[in-house]
């Protein structure tokens, strides 16, 4: 193709047909030009087919981690209040304290100690963020969507208070009312009935006392409440796992 064009190119000036020539030379410059220019689409066209494809591939990772996030939700909704019935039974108890079996009654108020928290799934997203990969998100108002779940998943001020509360105040609580007699020393497996001089669990003080209701009701307020947070959380990601399907659908 070269030697056919530079062979028209020396017929030309050989034939002094300078105008002609000028001619084909512009011609020539842009055959060169559109040639370039095709090329360079070709190039772009080809980057932003593998920039769709990474798009993609993070957009369902993205997803999956949501579904994991819901996933972890719903386990711990389900946990909690499961053990909130429980203690509800067992606080129930007290109703009849002449009644109550104090070893089965201690035992099972150890649950007390025990809460759910919820941490997000967000090691893509975070991965993402860090890279720029986040930028192969097209959909402005979907990759603002997905900044603002993570920002507000990851709010953990309501676990990190339940946390708190837990270790702070309900554990010393139940040790001080619950654990601190002869049935707490045996359920640890402890035999120091002569040695520590403990009595055996009053339960008829107990359902009179104050402090072992306040402990009752930080417990039963801070369970509930990450509850109600974490529902929020729920419909946050379920809102966003459905945009980041749609996305996906669309593009493919």
């Amino acid at each position: 193709m070269i030697k056919f064009f530079r062979k028209i190119r020396q017929k030309l000036i050989s034939e002094k047909k300078f105008s002609q020539y000028l001619l084909y030379a512009v011609g020539e410059i842009i055959l060169v030009v559109i040639g370039i220019l095709i090329a360079l689409q070709i190039n772009d066209y080809s980057e932003q087919k593998k920039e769709r494809k990474k798009e993609q591939v993070l957009l369902s990772n993205l997803s999956k981690d949501v579904a994991l996030d819901i996933q972890q939700i719903e386990n711990n909704t389900m946990l909690s209040r499961e053990r909130l019935k429980r203690l509800d039974s067992l606080i129930q108890l007290l109703k009849s304290p002449e009644n109550l079996d104090e070893d089965r009654f201690v035992r099972q108020s150890y649950e007390f100690v025990f809460d759910q928290y919820f941490k997000s799934n967000s090691g893509i997203f975070d991965e993402a963020v860090s890279s720029g990969k986040m930028s192969f998100v097209q959909n402005e108002s979907l990759r603002q969507d997905i900044f603002n779940y993570y920002r507000n998943a990851k709010e953990t001020y309501t676990d990190g208070t339940t946390r708190q509360i837990t270790d702070e105040f309900i554990t010393p609580l139940l040790v001080e009312h619950v654990y601190l007699n002869q049935q707490g020393l045996k359920m640890l497996g402890l035999d120091l009935e002569d040695t520590a001089g403990l009595k055996n669990l009053d339960a008829k003080a107990l359902s009179q006392n104050r402090e072992y209701w306040k402990m009752v009701l930080l417990k039963f307020g801070g369970n509930q409440e990450q509850i109600i947070r974490w529902r929020a959380i729920k419909e946050r990601a379920e809102e966003l796992k459905q945009r980041l399907e749609e996305e996906l659908k669309k593009q493919k």
